[in-house]
């Protein structure tokens, strides 16, 4: 052994010693992989256990009986949140429209004798003509008949031509 090869083999096992002292205080590469492989791990189980668990929501009912004809007077704006719709009364008759706006789904609201989406500002007007855009197509207009009863029913998946009116005669 030469004398230079002496002296690097006294020198490198004091450098390493220190070294290795050095990066054990240090987080390595491969700890932090296992550590996101783990958390990756973790999130695709919770992601697999919730499709595995899915519960659908209950379908909305459709078919919603109301009061009596009567009860509904001339002129009249009455909101049905619960079927998502607008039950009015003009001189032709009793008629229903959607409350869903025909440009993206949002629930229109009543206002100044009109109907107005909060999301993109259209605007209809009470027989779900539309008055402003974006929305390009008027409101749905909604089924009503009555029950042996008397009672108005809205059925919410049946649309009509906008002229449609339910009258107390046949």
């Amino acid at each position: 052994m030469t004398e230079h090869s002496v002296r690097v083999s006294r020198i490198l096992p004091t450098a390493v010693k220190k070294e290795a002292a050095v990066n054990s205080s240090v987080v390595s590469r491969r700890s932090i992989l296992r550590l996101s492989l783990a958390l990756s791990g973790l999130m695709t189980l919770t992601g697999l256990l919730r499709f595995l668990g899915y519960q659908p929501t209950p379908t909305a009912p459709v078919r919603f009986t109301l009061d009596l004809l009567g009860d509904y007077p001339a002129g009249s704006v009455t909101p049905l949140p619960q079927a998502k719709a607008w039950l009015m009364r003009d001189e032709a008759g009793l008629y229903a429209v959607s409350a869903v706006c025909t440009h993206l789904g949002c629930t229109v609201n009543h206002k100044d004798a009109a109907f107005e989406c909060p999301c993109h500002d259209s605007r209809y007007d009470l027989a779900g003509n539309v008055l402003r855009g974006p929305a390009r197509q008027p409101l749905n207009h909604l089924e009503l008949s009555l029950s042996p009863e008397g009672q108005v029913v809205l059925d919410t998946s049946v649309v009509v031509p906008s002229s449609q009116r339910l009258t107390s005669s046949p």
